[in-house]
């Protein structure tokens, strides 16, 4: 029996160290809890997804209950270890700078209706690593970054989802993109930055066509004077949007002049109210930050 044992704490010990699989910079790695243990390696960076006791013990811990864990750790001691998805993680590792340290990229899936991935970044810092978010985000995973405008650092294209059920369903709702560079250890929105312009043009053109060809235009119309606002031609293209929107029945946001309640209510006589789709829509733009205030 005690040589049962000694095998048996020997497997479990060989399991727990067992050899890293070397991957490519911006190699897709997915894994759920049905992998149980697997260890990845690029340059000095290791990924150790696993699945492990809760705790502590309590009403929503019990015996037996395993959670899914992301450990990174680089060559020096330093660690950090994130929670992960028991549905879908997507990890990618490799430099998002040119010449830079190895990171990791991180999307996890939360589940929900029409939701979300959840995107994060490990970097390093002065104390050793250092956990960045980038938000959450509908649909499909990105991939890993690409140098959209071609200065050695990588560029995260996601979507401004604050559109989605702006102005039409969610399934009629088109959300522009959004483009998060990572600047001295924090995510910045630099969507406004000219030297994006290709990535709004592409969706302009996009939109566009669904704006003037679609039963129900009003979403991608309103994501193609967003990307427009972006190019700065919107008042190019405002009196096609002018002719094409769909009039009966539309939908646009209002405004609260003071934060919402935490049940998303305004107070009362904070309200303001637009009298239709064109008011809403560049009420919208100019609250979001697309266009400024006439």
């Amino acid at each position: 029996m005690r040589l049962l044992t000694l095998a048996l704490t020997a497997l479990a010990l060989g399991g727990a160290t067992a050899p890293a699989k070397q991957v490519r910079a911006g190699e897709t790695i997915q894994w759920s809890m049905s992998d149980r243990l697997k260890i990845y390696r690029l340059g000095d960076m290791t990924a150790k997804f696993d699945r492990v006791q809760c705790a502590p013990l309590g009403e929503e811990c019990e015996e037996d209950q395993l959670e899914p864990k992301l450990t990174l750790s680089t060559a020096d001691g330093a660690s950090i270890t994130l929670d992960g998805s028991p549905m879908q993680n997507i990890l990618m590792l490799g430099p998002v700078a040119k010449g830079g340290p190895v990171v990791a990229f991180v999307q996890s899936y939360t589940g929900g209706m029409h939701c979300c991935h959840q995107m994060r970044v490990v970097i390093r810092d002065k104390a050793g690593l250092k956990l960045v978010e980038l938000g959450a985000y509908d649909g499909m995973e990105i991939g890993w970054p690409k140098d959209v405008d071609g200065d050695g650092n990588l560029d995260f294209v996601v979507t401004d989802d604050r559109f989605l059920y702006a102005f039409e369903s969610y399934a009629a709702s088109v959300a522009p993109p959004k483009i998060l560079n990572l600047v001295d250890g924090e995510v910045r929105d630099v969507s406004a930055e000219p030297r994006f312009a290709k990535v709004f043009e592409k969706a302009a053109s996009r939109t566009r066509k669904a704006c003037i060809g679609e039963e129900y235009p009003n979403g991608a119309c309103a994501a193609w004077a967003a990307s427009a606002a972006r190019l700065g031609t919107l008042d190019t293209v405002w009196p096609v949007i002018l002719a094409e929107y769909r009039k009966e029945p539309a939908a646009w946001p209002d405004r609260c002049k003071v934060d919402r309640t935490d049940d998303g209510e305004c107070p009362e006589g904070q309200l303001v109210e637009y009298p239709d789709y064109p008011t809403g829509l560049r009420a919208y733009l100019v609250e979001l930050g697309y266009i400024p205030a006439a």
